[in-house]
């Protein structure tokens, strides 16, 4: 056990009885629940679906995070309810993802929400003219009305949970629209948000990306996530939230505390995903894994990290066992991979050798639950 990740990680020190103490009591809770998953879109044909979830309890899952995107909530509807149903069948737990919705959450899934709803968009702070950006903002009520709809639908289906995967806004650099010069484009800067940056800092809110427009669209996204958590909570379902692996405000949330502290939200984590970010194996999952754990102690939350199981370049699928490793020996013992059997289903995320991805996702898995059946 890595005790020394821990004592300085965020800001957060401990001193080595407390640390000790807090870990050995999270790791006793961590082996008593150890949990390992896969997320899964590959099928809506219910038959089939059964066939994958057996297949992923017998390789170790003891949870699957499924897809519910606009696409689903339009057409698939009932087969959301037969797909949770045959997971539990198979003896997993069961989270529901809003795949790409509004296109503020993670996903490859496409999004209508904003064509329809054309006044929900998120609007730039593009003073040469209107930029169009297909994103929804997190502040206009119909969105939120939206995802209240969504949640009600999910908890129909029978799921344990929900996922909310990587919220965040738009962020973007255009330097070849300004002839080379660097610009930051961000959102939203719609009247709903301008009205309450007004109303929060007493002054008009500005176009460039000062340190009040960072706070106040990191405090969107958390009081979005919040609004989300307390309606799933009172639906009866566990919330689970996954960050982006950094704290660059250009992505929306750069103090991990503010969403930990969320009181309705069960299990919080990240997703060093290394092959992505371009980063080393170890290092990475262990930096982000020990950041996780720090807060999910202090705020008493269910720690989750997860596994880069798409785009795997061949001959180094080995490194997801490393990665898993690196996780559990932190003492993260929930632990998912994204996505079933190495995105076989989607040439955009496919990895190179899927069945050599799975493989390993496989042993890592059936390595742990054979040490703690």
């Amino acid at each position: 056990m890595e005790y020394f990740c821990l004592k300085t990680i965020r800001g957060f020190l401990f001193s080595d009885v407390h640390l000790i103490l807090l870990t050995e009591m999270l790791l006793k809770f961590n082996i008593a629940c150890m949990k390992f998953g896969a997320s899964y879109f590959a099928n809506r044909i219910v038959r089939h679906v059964k066939t994958d979830m057996e297949k992923m309890a017998d390789d170790g899952c003891t949870f699957v995070v499924h897809t519910m995107s606009e696409h689903d909530v339009t057409y698939h509807s009932g087969n959301m309810s037969d797909i949770v149903k045959a997971s539990h069948d198979a003896g997993l737990e069961v989270f529901l993802d809003p795949w790409g919705i509004g296109r503020v959450f993670g996903g490859e899934s496409f999004s209508a929400f904003v064509k329809v709803y054309p006044h929900c968009r998120q609007k730039l702070n593009f003073a040469e003219g209107d930029m169009m950006i297909y994103k929804a903002c997190l502040n206009v009520k119909t969105f939120r009305d939206y995802m209240t709809n969504w949640i009600e639908l999910a908890a129909k289906t029978g799921t344990d949970g929900v996922f909310w995967d990587e919220p965040h806004l738009f962020f973007g650099e255009f330097t070849h629209l300004f002839g080379g010069r660097k610009k930051d484009v961000w959102g939203c800067v719609c009247n709903t948000c301008r009205d309450l940056f007004k109303q929060k800092y007493g002054y008009e809110m500005p176009l460039e990306f000062t340190g009040e427009v960072k706070a106040f669209r990191q405090s969107t996204i958390v009081d979005f996530l919040e609004y989300l958590a307390n309606t799933a909570s009172q639906k009866g379902l566990r919330n689970s939230v996954c960050l982006f692996p950094t704290t660059d405000p250009r992505y929306g949330i750069y103090e991990w505390e503010k969403v930990a502290m969320i009181k309705s939200m069960d299990i919080f984590g990240s997703d060093p995903y290394w092959y992505a970010y371009k980063k080393e194996v170890t290092e990475f999952v262990r930096e982000i894994s020990s950041a996780v754990l720090s807060l999910s102690l202090k705020h008493k939350k269910e720690p989750q990290i997860w596994i880069q199981g798409y785009r795997v370049p061949a001959n180094r699928e080995e490194e997801i066992m490393t990665a898993v490793d690196v996780a559990y020996n932190t003492g993260i013992h929930n632990i998912a991979t994204w996505s079933f059997e190495g995105t076989d289903c989607m040439t955009y995320v496919r990895s190179d050798r899927p069945e050599i991805v799975w493989q390993n996702v496989r042993n890592a898995y059936l390595k742990y639950r054979k040490k703690h059946p």
